[in-house]
């Protein structure tokens, strides 16, 4: 009981610092809007970091990260209470803390009651209300051991949500609790058995895997769903017309606690919501509830296993659900497009190097948005050279001196999938460009060799190959896998949909062509190693034209030397920006800056 109440008041000291920091006399005083537009980005943040986190491997997770995901969900309410994003926050540090108790120690499950508690207390008619509630019995009943308490939470959450859909469960649990309570009272006035006869013992549920997580990236016309998972299990998947659904069956499984009965309402872009629970013993089905019948791809990964859905539909589609107007052919939407974007008069677009026009190419389409990624990070170094320079700060140095070329030069609108050394796992940066509805996505890396002195560079577009090097570098890149990835069916056939395999590859050829001539400069040894292909997870699933550059060999010496000078890295990011300048004058696309929207939440 002292554990408890220490970590009780250790958490309101921590409610105390993460609440009211801006009572401080120096802080200046901001508007409600001001206040929302704050909260808002810490918001996003958190979310993002979150999402991150438990994309990482449960061994490689850091308590100060979930501690700092925490902090930002709590500044999220003290900045602005009045917001529908306070309650959201707050539910979300409460699952978080949920999260730590299971990770690191049993204080953070109390931290998670009391956090469920203050959600409750001060949003007592908010959609959490009766999840908080059952959640805190689940954590008294499940985790902590402490029956008695468990039970008054659960006939408390009973009296207060009849109706609730975690109703039944609540009361099977609650006669659970009294069977075992009597049993156990039974036991103590039993005299002793003279010789107790052995017993099997009773096989436990550890064999089954559990279901950690669900994550989500909305767009108007791209979501992501990951289904984060404790081990691989076996799955199949199917929809269902009136209403649309998509449905998957994870066989062998079990939920997590902060799982059980979830609903996520998402209410925008594609998807409505997504639904999880125990279809029948040992079977989780995770059903998505889609606006209409759109295209959906499933694939896994490993370490950690998780299920990766892409769920597509087209822009014009999304937009005539959300204005009642009718869907514009391409043809009749292509002029409109062009002239909205070019402060000059139109060309024809060049063909293809292989002579043909694609469909980009037909329609006159424009480049505004491209996220760099910055390949690795945290505590994934990528190569590290002879002498220490590490890939994951390399590239990122690079990113952001290619970002400043093309905000600068091209006044195209740049995101980051990492500002800093974070790790960020791979599904989600492809994601994080669907979800931006990025024009182009290039993923910075480099490469390194047994033989140490290969140098050279060379750029990659999604496809399949027969290469062994460059499924050797692929195995490598895909950082966490330990299995090939052409060995999984389900990545076969998500890369087989890839439409936009003609104009990763004319990017791949204008970024190779330019960053080999670029480098030469500085050292006339360097290799032009040529375009290639091969299954890399960080471009599966893109909408847009994507590609992956390996800007030198860490392992080599020289290499590494001219990486470690300030010149070696601007002159690599030059040579991206020409290569990226050249595929957009052949696509006849001037990049533009997009105005930003801000939010219209109630002043």
């Amino acid at each position: 009981m002292r554990h408890a109440a220490a970590a009780r008041a250790a958490f309101g000291l921590l409610a105390v610092a993460l609440l009211f920091p801006a009572l401080s006399p120096a802080a200046p005083a901001r508007s409600r809007q001001e206040r929302y537009e704050l909260a808002k980005k810490d918001f996003e943040r958190a979310n993002r970091l979150r999402a991150d986190l438990e994309g990482t491997p449960a061994e490689q997770r850091m308590e100060k990260d979930y501690l700092g995901v925490v902090f930002l969900y709590r500044r999220v309410y003290d900045r602005a209470p009045f917001s529908s994003l306070a309650s959201d926050a707050l539910a979300a540090a409460a699952e978080t803390y949920h999260e730590m108790g299971k990770q690191f120690e049993a204080k953070y499950w109390h931290e998670a009651i009391e956090t469920y508690r203050f959600l409750r207390k001060e949003y007592p008619s908010s959609q959490y209300g009766d999840n908080a509630l059952f959640n805190i019995a689940q954590i008294y009943h499940i985790h902590l051991k402490d029956l008695p308490t468990a039970l008054a939470a659960y006939e408390e959450f009973l009296n207060t949500y009849p109706r609730s859909r975690f109703a039944a469960t609540a009361r099977d649990r609650i006669k659970a609790i009294k069977t075992e309570q009597e049993a156990a009272e039974q036991a103590k006035r039993a005299p002793p058995p003279a010789a107790p006869a052995a017993t099997p013992a009773k096989p436990s549920d550890g064999s089954s895997v559990e279901v950690r997580n669900i994550r989500y990236w909305n767009a108007k016309n791209y979501t992501r769903v990951v289904v984060d998972l404790e081990g691989e299990v076996e799955y199949q998947g199917g929809r269902i017309a009136n209403p649309e659904r998509i449905f998957f069956d994870l066989f062998n499984t079990r939920l997590s606690t902060v799982l059980t009965g979830k609903t996520f309402e998402v209410n925008e872009g594609l998807l409505d919501r997504i639904r999880v629970a125990e279809n029948r013993s040992g079977v989780t089905r995770v059903v998505l509830e889609v606006k209409t019948g759109e295209n959906y791809t499933v694939f896994s990964l490993p370490n950690p296993f998780r299920l990766v859905v892409d769920i597509r539909g087209s822009a014009a589609q999304v937009a005539s659900r959300e204005t009642g107007e009718p869907v514009e052919t391409k043809a009749e939407a292509a002029p409109k497009t062009a002239a909205a974007s070019l402060p000059r008069p139109p060309s024809t677009p060049k063909p293809t190097t292989d002579g043909n026009h694609t469909l980009s190419r037909a329609l006159g389409l424009k480049v505004g948005r491209i996220v760099i990624d910055p390949g690795h990070g945290g505590h994934d170094t990528g190569t590290i050279g002879p002498t220490g320079l590490m890939e994951k700060d390399l590239v990122l140095d690079i990113a952001r001196r290619l970002g400043k070329l093309l905000s600068e030069q091209l006044g195209a609108e740049v995101v980051y999938t990492r500002e800093d050394d974070t790790f960020v796992p791979l599904e989600n940066r492809i994601a994080l460009a669907n979800e931006k509805q990025a024009d182009l996505f290039l993923s910075i890396h480099a490469n390194s060799s047994k033989a140490r002195e290969v140098r050279g560079v060379e750029t990659f577009y999604l496809n399949f190959t027969s290469d062994p090097e460059a499924l050797e570098l692929a195995a490598r890149e895909n950082a966490l896998s330990q299995k090939s990835v052409h060995e999984l069916q389900d990545l076969v056939r998500s890369i087989s949909r890839n439409e936009k395999v003609n104009e990763s590859r004319e990017l791949a050829r204008a970024l190779q062509g330019r960053l080999h001539d670029g480098l030469r400069k500085s050292s006339r040894r360097i290799q032009n190693r040529g375009v290639k292909q091969a299954p890399f997870v960080v471009l599966i699933g893109g909408n847009m034209p994507s590609a992956l550059t390996e800007v030198a060999f860490l392992s080599n010496a020289e290499d590494e030397q001219l990486m470690k000078s300030p010149q070696g890295r601007q002159g690599v990011a030059d040579a991206l920006y020409a290569g990226m300048t050249k595929y957009l004058e052949d696509l006849n696309s001037v990049a533009f800056a997009g105005e930003k929207q801000s939010s219209s939440e109630p002043q």
